[in-house]
């Protein structure tokens, strides 16, 4: 009997050929099938759905196609499937599409970021680390993190049958997901994938208190947005949808690989989470940046913002049974253009666990280790420096950094920015030469590294050994403050800055951190994956 590798929907929804690493969806095609489908009533856009995956699966496996459909429980259309030649992840699109439009009060208004094929892919892949076990996917959609989970298996025609199970509130994306997966991977002629797959498959809410199905580990991207809390869970403070379903995978389940945001690792609402991850025997953490390139692309379906950007910062965590102490990378960034070489070469940045002053994750760029163990050993930070009562000797700070951070003695004309005030002109100056190095940069894309700098992070700079204020770099810094002035129209109004040149900067870094081999290339890169740096 030949397996499902000779199937036309697995190759036709895998499209390995996609740009960019097959993150991106073919704008046409999806748009042309949301048109298609798309009704007035929600229950004709759904029956609409549910007719066209059946042609979809029925064309592509007549030997189990009246099995098939009678699943969905609808009739093929008449015509061609407006889904044909998609892959999966353009055919989650379009159904995430329609339930939000058709249904504002659905379930992805909490925040239900769709996963890109090459972030399925990849979470795929990582689950070969783990021994052969039962794989549990608690908020399936239409099956893309499981097709490619089975899509990664030596015999997926076998796992898909006998080793996965789905769960999912929705009972109509539940049975898509069914019916795809097993026109993908069942083999010929068999009739008891489908039954045996669906009959381990619930609609349920993941978080009640009910028994979990029977599983060894869990394969998820859980909806990300504000929830009321839960009083069982550890993390009822945090309010937050995907630190339940953290929480509950951490405790019950063998090994994990979830995509969620990064927040987890660094606010301190967070911190009974870190606790229960830490309480298991490590994994890894995989941090995204979302500027140039995000992980999450195109749309948010169900949400009020129509940006095409998604602004989560993104982390994949991957705790198998066999890993040993956590391991963390930075937080990585990378343009469109680099986006396979980033898949490629991103666990190459994982660094040992190194915790902040309030227990933070710290996200440390490989490279700059020795400086993270030095500072460690000071016992004073810049919040030693600062004094609450303002003086006349003062500091301006940008807060919301992108690329750099720098400080300035004059009044910077912007609209969000932080005035540090000192008790005398020498910790002025001390600070002054401090928060010019690379050292407030880093530490911010260490602790946090989100859209602002919060004044705790900063506070919390350790004084290295070496601070001093010589005559020579104050002067340089004061007529960088003229020379290197810049603005940038941002929310409306132009907004000042100072970029110091890369040149006095290194030249700080290096008064400062004599004697500790470090380099803060990669720390400042837009791009750290481009074939040019290589």
């Amino acid at each position: 009997m030949s397996t499902a590798l000779l199937h036309p929907l697995r190759s036709g929804l895998t499209r390995s050929g996609m740009p960019s690493g097959g993150s991106s969806v073919s704008t046409r095609s999806v748009g042309a099938a949301i048109q298609s489908l798309l009704d007035e009533r929600p229950e004709k856009t759904r029956h609409n759905w549910l007719r066209a995956v059946a042609r979809l699966v029925v064309d592509s496996r007549p030997d189990l196609g009246r099995q098939l459909a009678e699943h969905l429980g609808a009739d093929p259309l008449d015509i061609g499937s407006p889904l044909q030649g998609m892959s999966i992840g353009e055919i989650g699109v379009v159904y995430e599409a329609l339930v939000a439009l058709s249904d504002h009060h659905d379930r992805r208004q909490q925040g239900q970021y769709f996963t890109p094929d090459d972030v399925a892919s990849y979470m795929a892949r990582q689950a070969m680390r783990f021994d052969q076990g039962h794989w549990l996917d608690p908020c399936c959609g239409v099956g893309n993190l499981s097709w490619h989970l089975a899509d990664s298996m030596s015999d997926p025609a076998e796992f898909v049958a006998m080793r996965l199970t789905l769960v999912d509130l929705d009972p109509i994306a539940l049975r898509t997901a069914v019916v795809l997966l097993v026109a993908s991977f069942a083999a010929d002629h068999d009739d008891e994938c489908l039954p045996k797959l669906a009959a381990r498959c619930q609609t349920r809410d993941f978080l009640d208190a009910a028994a979990l199905p029977a599983h060894d580990y869990v394969m998820v991207n859980p909806p990300y947005g504000a929830a009321a809390p839960i009083t069982r869970f550890k993390t009822r403070a945090t309010r937050e949808m995907y630190a339940y379903f953290l929480e509950r995978i951490s405790a019950e389940s063998r090994g994990f690989v979830a995509v969620t945001p990064a927040s987890h690792l660094s606010a301190a609402k967070y911190a009974p989470l870190r606790e229960l991850l830490e309480a298991r025997s490590g994994g890894d953490v995989l941090v995204f940046d979302n500027v140039p390139d995000t992980c999450f692309r195109g749309y948010k379906y169900g949400s009020t913002n129509t940006s095409r950007t998604n602004f989560v910062r993104a982390a994949i965590t991957v705790s198998a049974p066999s890993d040993v102490g956590w391991r963390l990378t930075p937080i990585l960034r990378w343009a469109s253009r680099s986006r396979s070489r980033m898949w490629a070469d991103a666990r190459n940045y994982l660094v040992d666990l190194r915790k902040g002053p309030s227990g933070e994750w710290a996200k440390v760029m490989p490279g700059t280790e020795a400086v993270w163990d030095a500072l460690g050993t000071s016992s004073r930070t810049l919040g030693d420096l600062v004094c609450r009562a303002q003086t006349s000797f003062a500091l301006h700070v940008a807060s919301t950094p992108r690329y750099y951070i720098s400080a300035s003695k004059r009044d910077l004309d912007r609209g969000s920015k932080h005035v540090l005030y000192f008790r005398s002109k020498a910790d002025m100056e001390r600070a002054y030469v401090l928060l010019n190095s690379s050292l407030p940069y880093w530490w911010w894309r260490c602790l946090d590294g989100g859209i602002t700098l919060p004044i705790r992070i900063l506070s919390s700079l350790p004084l290295p050994a070496g601070l001093k204020a010589t005559r020579s770099v104050v002067a340089a810094l004061e007529a960088s403050e003229s020379n290197d002035l810049v603005t940038k129209l941002n929310a409306g109004r132009q907004n000042e800055n100072v970029r110091r040149p890369r040149q006095l900067v290194d030249m700080i870094d290096k008064e400062l951190l004599s004697g500790i081999t470090f380099s803060f290339s990669d720390v400042y890169a837009s791009d750290m994956f481009e074939e040019v740096r290589r």
